[in-house]
Parts: C-alpha cells; sequence; structure tokens
C-alpha cells in the first residue's frame, strides 16, 4: 500500500463534499453567509475574493458550500475555471476567455449569447499573459495597453482592437442585473510559474464590471510564487485580492473525534481487533495525535491504514499498528529509518556485555537527522519500542519482558516488528459555529443557558470543547457566569455508556479544561479567590463544586494552584460543613456523589453514609464508583469487558459490608433492580476483580 498520491490526483474518498446534506461538521452557515455577504458588495468594477486556507483544511467543501448558497434566487451564474486543463502559459489567456464565453452560452443562450461571443474574439487577439511585464503597482491600464500593443497584430477578420473588444463586453456586463462568479480553485498545486500566469490573468482582467473572481490557494505558498525581483509576493497579492476569507484550522477536538470516529469504523468490521486500553491513551496522545493538521490528514490516515488493520490487526498489537501507521503515512522519512534500525529498537541490553556503541551509534544518528521529530521519537521508544529507552535514558528492561511482548504481539519483539515491515510497503474551514455562538454568550449566564438548553444534549460536550479555541478572547466578565453555568450543566452532558473503545474523554474533564482556562485568565491571586466564592455559592451540585475545589486547589497531582493554600483550605473545610449540616437537594444530579462522601470522610474521620439516606443519592453514590475496565490476556488477542466498582472506597464510605447490604437493599425497595445493584450483589458475594497487566520494573 503506498500513499504516493500527488496533489493534482487526490483520491476520489478525498473529495470535498459538494452540498450542505453532506456537511456533518456545522461549516454550511458560515459558507452561506459569506456567500450572502458577497452578493451585497459593489460588483460594478470587478471584484477578486481569495478563500485562504492550507492544503486539507477544506476550500474547496467552503466553495461548493458558498455555490449551494449561489444557486439560491435570485441566482448567480457561477462558471469554474481548471486552470491544470491549459497546457503553459501560451494558452492560458485563449483558453480562459474562449471557456468562460462556452459556459455562458451553456447556462444561458438567451442571456449571454452577445457576451459570449465578445469574450471568443477577445481570446482571440490578446498575446499570452506571459509576455507582458507586469510590474507591482503599475495598474491595469499599463497592462492593458501592454496587450494591446501586443495584441493588435492579431485582430479578428473585423480587425477589432483589443480596446475596442474590451469596451463591447465591458458594455455588455454592465447591463447584467447579476454578477458572474468565476471559481479558480486549487491554484496553489500549480507551479510557481503557473501560479504567476493565472494572477496576471485575474490582473489584466479584474475590472470586467459584474465579474467576481473568487480564488482558492494558500497564501504563504502562493506569496512564495509571486515574489520576484525582492518585490514581496504579499504586496502583489494585496494589489489583486480585495476581499478575502481565512478559512480556519480545525479545533484539535474536532480533528480528535473525527479520528477516533474514523478508527471506529475502520476496526467495526475487524475479526478480535481491539486495542490494549491501557496503553492507546498515552500512544494516542503523544503519537498520532500530534501528527493530525487538518481533517484531510485524518481521511488520508484513515485511508492509508485500512488495508494494513484487516490484514494485520489479528496478528499484531493493534495499539502499535496504529501508531507505526500514523508514522508512515505521516513521517515516511522516519518511518524508513526505523525499518534500518529494528534490532536497535528491540534488542534489550546484556548486562554480561558492554553497552554495544554501534547500536548507540546508530540512535544517535536517527535523532540529527531528524531533530524536528525529537519529541515523536522519544514518544515512540516509550511507548512501541520500550527497550530502545537505554539508548536515550537510564531506563533497561530484562529478559521476561522479550517473552511478555512476544506473547502480546507487540512490535518490541523483532519477530512482530519484521512481520510489519516484510507486510507492509515503507512508503476546512471548520469555525466551529455552535462553540462560537456560545462564546459571545459567556458574559451573560442566563443566555448562555438557554443556547445550552437549545441544543440537543449529544452536542454539548462538543460544543464545549470547542470552547478551548477561543482561550485567548476570554475576559474576566465570562470568568463567573461562563464557569457557574458549565459547572451546573455536567450532570446534563450524557456520559456514553457504548462509546467507542478510543474515546478517552469525560464530561467532567470537558467542562474542567474550559472553566481551568477562563480562571486562568484573571491573574491576581485575589481576584481569582473572589471569583471561586461567587461561582461555588450559586453552583447547584455538590459534584460540581468539588471539581471546582480540585482545579483551584493546591493538593499534588490534582490542583492548579490558583489561589492560596489558605483560602484553598478554607474552601475545603466550608464544604465539608456545608454538605454535613445539608444533604444534597437534587440528589439525581450528583453525577460524582462516591467522591464528595470521601470528602466528607476525610474531614470528620468517620464513615458518612448509612442505609438510612435517601435511596436515590445512596444509588449516585454506587453509580459514581463504577468504572468499566478493558483488558487484553498475553495470549489472546480478544479483549474481555469488566465493571468494577471502587469496593475499598466504599466500605471506608460506609463502615462495613453489613452497612452496603442494608444500603443496596433500601436502593432496590425504594428504586428496583438495576445493573449497578446487581455488581454490588457480586461483591458483597465475595467476587473481586483480577489484575490482568505486568507492571515495569
Amino acid at each position: 500500500m503506498s500513499d504516493s498520491n500527488p496533489p493534482h490526483a487526490a483520491p476520489p474518498t478525498d473529495s470535498p463534499i459538494l452540498s450542505s446534506v453532506e456537511d456533518e461538521l456545522g461549516r454550511a452557515i458560515v459558507a452561506h453567509d459569506f456567500a450572502a455577504s458577497i452578493r451585497e458588495l459593489d460588483a460594478s468594477q470587478g471584484l477578486v475574493i481569495g478563500i485562504l486556507g492550507s492544503w486539507g483544511h477544506g476550500k474547496s467543501s467552503f466553495i461548493n458550500l458558498m455555490k449551494e448558497h449561489f444557486e439560491t434566487e435570485p441566482k448567480l451564474t457561477v462558471i469554474d475555471f481548471n486552470p491544470w486543463m491549459f497546457s503553459g502559459s501560451e494558452q492560458l489567456v485563449n483558453f480562459f476567455f474562449t471557456e468562460i464565453g462556452a459556459e455562458l452560452k451553456i447556462r444561458n443562450s438567451n442571456l449571454f449569447a452577445r457576451t459570449a461571443d465578445w469574450f471568443a474574439k477577445y481570446a482571440s487577439v490578446l498575446k499570452p499573459v506571459s509576455q507582458m511585464t507586469l510590474i507591482p503597482g503599475a495598474g491595469l491600464v499599463g497592462e492593458v495597453i501592454a496587450a494591446t500593443a501586443q495584441g493588435v497584430a492579431d485582430t479578428t477578420s473585423a480587425n477589432q482592437s483589443v480596446s475596442k473588444l474590451r469596451g463591447e463586453i465591458t458594455a455588455e456586463l454592465s447591463e447584467l442585473n447579476q454578477p458572474i462568479v468565476v471559481v479558480i480553485d486549487d491554484i496553489d498545486r500549480l507551479t510557481k510559474i503557473e501560479i504567476r500566469e493565472i494572477f496576471k490573468l485575474v490582473r489584466l482582467t479584474a475590472s470586467f464590471p459584474n465579474i467576481i473572481y473568487l480564488l482558492a490557494f494558500d497564501r504563504k505558498l502562493v506569496e512564495q510564487a509571486l515574489r520576484e525581483n525582492d518585490i514581496p509576493g504579499r504586496e502583489y497579492l494585496e494589489k489583486i485580492v480585495q476581499l478575502s476569507f481565512d478559512v480556519p484550522k480545525a479545533s484539535p477536538k474536532l480533528l480528535r473525534t473525527r479520528a477516533l470516529s474514523e478508527l471506529d469504523r475502520i476496526i467495526a468490521p475487524v475479526t478480535n481487533a481491539s486495542p490494549e486500553i491501557t496503553r492507546w491513551g498515552d500512544v494516542y496522545w503523544e503519537v498520532i495525535d500530534p501528527l493530525f493538521s487538518n481533517i484531510r490528514d485524518v481521511k488520508r490516515f484513515a485511508i492509508s491504514c485500512r488495508a494494513t488493520i484487516k490484514n494485520l490487526a489479528g496478528e499484531i498489537d493493534l495499539v502499535d499498528l496504529l501508531a507505526m501507521e500514523a508514522i508512515r503515512v505521516f513521517r515516511p522519512e522516519l518511518f524508513n529509518q526505523l525499518s534500518k534500525l529494528r534490532i536497535e529498537l528491540t534488542s534489550i541490553r546484556n548486562f554480561a556485555r558492554q553497552q554495544d556503541d554501534r547500536k548507540q551509534k546508530a540512535v544517535e544518528n536517527l535523532i540529527e537527522l531528524l531533530p524536528e521529530d525529537i519529541a515523536l521519537i522519544r514518544a515512540l521508544f516509550k511507548r512501541i519500542f520500550p527497550a530502545a529507552l537505554q539508548y536515550i535514558e537510564n531506563n533497561n528492561y530484562g529478559e521476561d519482558w522479550l517473552r511478555i511482548w512476544r506473547l502480546a504481539h507487540r512490535m518490541a519483539h523483532v519477530d512482530y516488528l519484521n512481520m510489519y515491515f516484510e507486510r507492509v510497503a515503507p512508503d476546512e474551514l471548520l469555525a466551529f459555529q455552535d462553540s462560537e455562538r456560545a462564546f459571545t454568550a459567556l458574559e451573560d449566564a442566563q443566555a448562555l443557558t438557554a443556547y445550552f438548553s437549545s441544543l440537543k444534549k449529544e452536542k454539548l460536550e462538543t460544543v464545549i470543547e470547542g470552547l478551548t479555541t477561543y482561550e485567548d478572547k476570554f475576559t474576566p466578565d465570562m470568568v463567573v457566569p461562563g464557569s457557574l453555568v458549565l459547572l451546573n450543566l455536567i450532570d446534563a452532558i450524557p456520559v456514553r455508556e457504548n462509546r467507542g473503545i478510543f474515546d478517552i474523554s469525560r464530561p467532567d474533564m470537558t467542562v474542567g479544561r474550559v472553566v481551568l482556562r477562563l480562571l486562568r485568565r484573571i491573574e491576581e491571586e485575589s481576584k481569582r479567590e473572589m471569583f471561586v466564592t461567587q461561582i461555588i455559592e450559586r453552583v447547584d451540585t455538590y459534584s460540581s463544586q468539588l471539581l471546582l475545589l480540585n482545579l483551584v486547589g493546591n493538593r499534588e497531582g490534582v490542583g492548579n494552584n490558583l489561589v492560596s493554600e489558605k483560602f484553598a483550605e478554607q474552601l475545603d473545610k466550608d464544604f465539608a460543613n456545608r454538605l454535613q449540616n445539608l444533604p444534597p437537594s437534587e440528589p439525581s444530579r450528583e453525577w460524582d456523589a462516591w467522591r464528595i462522601y470521601y470528602k466528607l470522610q476525610e474531614h470528620f474521620h468517620e464513615p458518612p453514609l448509612t442505609s438510612q439516606v435517601n435511596p436515590v443519592l445512596l444509588r449516585m453514590v454506587f453509580l459514581s464508583s463504577k468504572t468499566t475496565s478493558q483488558a487484553q490476556m498475553m495470549d489472546s488477542r480478544s479483549v474481555k469487558t469488566e465493571d468494577r466498582l471502587a469496593w475499598d472506597i466504599l466500605l471506608e464510605l460506609f463502615g462495613t459490608d453489613v452497612e452496603i447490604q442494608n444500603s443496596v437493599n433500601a436502593i432496590r425497595k425504594r428504586l428496583g433492580e438495576d445493573e449497578v445493584i446487581q455488581l454490588a450483589d457480586k461483591y458483597l458475594s465475595g467476587w473481586r476483580p483480577q489484575q490482568t497487566f505486568p507492571t515495569t520494573d
């Protein structure tokens, strides 16, 4: 399997969307709004509009969505000009005007017949644009004069000059009720010479009335191509493009969501293909996720690794496969070097002999060759090839690990690394409209609550995660209302019981990330403390109050030191006293019930729960302590899924097995049977889960 498709020949599966029916990412609204704003512009002297963005960021999809709006009444005539179809600059001008004339006749021969004829004649008298000397700032008139001077010898049979033909075209176009839109897409995929010719052509014809050029390109690449004689390409570009729209990068949350969705889809039909869940999170975050820059990268990865997963997922550890496929697709040079270092990557150190200097040098050469990938290489060593850590840090693995890796079908064992390399050949707009609207309402708690209430619950987590995109724009006025609404929303965010096996997020983590970023916008500690006090007084649930305490506090491994130690201690004390004296008013909303009572137990040093507590609250304690473990046996490719309770914690909260039994009975009597009660019965009968994974020294 090879990923050698050049940009000119992107695979069909990588094609842009054609209409809002295919728009799964919410970009149609933005495209339609921008298209509507173009209709309102004065095109009497012509317009040149740029749709800007790096390769893969959805420029073509954005233009297609704009075209959809142009089809609404009053319809605009849209003509696509494909610059790849001309063969060198000798044909460019002729082809351009001939093509536009032909398209106008096809679209409406009655309306555009004369205009189309004038365009055809105009094409026949202009010399190639490449023969003109276009100086930034010289102006269109000078260019037309240059064209006329060189092209007058090639008049039509009626001996009409360029100037006269241009005048006829201008007169015809001036009579149009609606402008004509000429789309030139993928300009940044052309050669430098071709890019220059396209912009010379546009500059020459940009002042035709009622002609709107819609140009799609990567600004950086085009500016480099237009730079000439120490004149910056940007200066030249700015004299041509009058209005531009920068297609923003997709948010990390969007890329992650799409990537995990694609992986689930690829793996679903493959028998016995499941990742080792204890490793997957680290490998995804440290190796795979950093390689995605846009939606096209995600699609490219999914397309490229599909065959490998289908062929090898039953034989080689799936986490290793996905990591190495990501390297193969996005870092081919590193991939090729890794293929040459199989022994170095998988050999453990034999302490009876000195360190192999040759292997050490080979790894050092790899790092010197690819200095921009040092972090990626370190992550690969740590997560995929742990034996290779001996070359970069004092971390060694013994003989026993070779057996463990082999039983697990890991590429850390040379047999499976060889199997992989021998079977596999080395080779957008997305502005979250919903998140943007939420951001604009962050200063108004009532408006923000109303907006979140209008969304489908399944969208809440994605919308909230999208708010992190606007971190640099957060203001102090947003901190209290925004944090308050988000913290009160956690229990309403659906917890995906049957989420994809790659999904490693949680609603409270998503909300916590945004609240933390809001609070960090306040530089003064005393002011942060004042804001925290204002927020916590109005948070509905003890669970969300505790999340806030943990975010701002000073506990090692938990807090972010946003308040003083004294203030944090007082917060904890007030929290415990409040919970002790006033039970939760809405127990069904206590999404983290076991932790709030564990906090109470830490403070008062006695079991805080009995069977006399509200059964709804007791059930929330058991439910919030439940986790689902996914484990893989070393000699099997199948994954075992097992529900567990934090039983030792529950014993501390209730004091004895008898009190837990009484509480379970109380829940069953009041609320009936459910899975978490049945799980508690298993523990009460003596059942305990077993550990299935070895640990490192």
